[in-house]
């Protein structure tokens, strides 16, 4: 995979570049996910903390997970776009969202987690690792 990856919101007030390998890849289909992108779940790549370099203003939305942590999701104050992540219980890893990416083709989910909360009419690939939660304790 080239580096640097990048990536930006619609109006690309909000861009970035990851500066290393990301450290996995997965569909995330939990409640908080589908009603912050709007959709059955959000494709996240998973990049270390100091990768993610951020150029212009976001803001962020605080909710709790289930594991009691607060995950702050990054977006575009301009157009709205859902950017990246970070959980106050993990300093090593930031979710972004790959949808985002400059060229999402990279993006190759290796699973489909928090599948207890996945919507009936919603297709997942049979062929990829399925968790109940989050695999990652984030």
């Amino acid at each position: 995979m080239k580096l640097p990856i990048t990536g930006g919101c619609l109006c690309r007030k909000v861009t970035y570049q990851i500066t290393a390998e990301p450290i996995g890849a997965g569909n995330c289909h939990c409640r908080t996910c589908q009603k912050s992108v709007g959709t059955a779940y959000l494709a996240v790549l998973f990049v270390p903390y100091s990768a993610l370099k951020i150029r212009g203003k976001h803001t962020e939305f605080a909710t709790h997970s289930a594991s009691g942590n607060t995950v702050y999701r990054g977006f575009c104050p301009v157009c709205g776009s859902m950017l990246f992540g970070r959980n106050s219980g993990n300093d090593k890893i930031r979710p972004v969202s790959a949808a985002t990416l400059d060229d999402p083709r990279i993006y190759q989910p290796h699973m489909d987690f928090w599948v207890s909360d996945a919507q009936p009419w919603d297709y997942m690939d049979p062929d990829l690792p399925k968790f109940a939660e989050n695999p990652l304790h984030l």
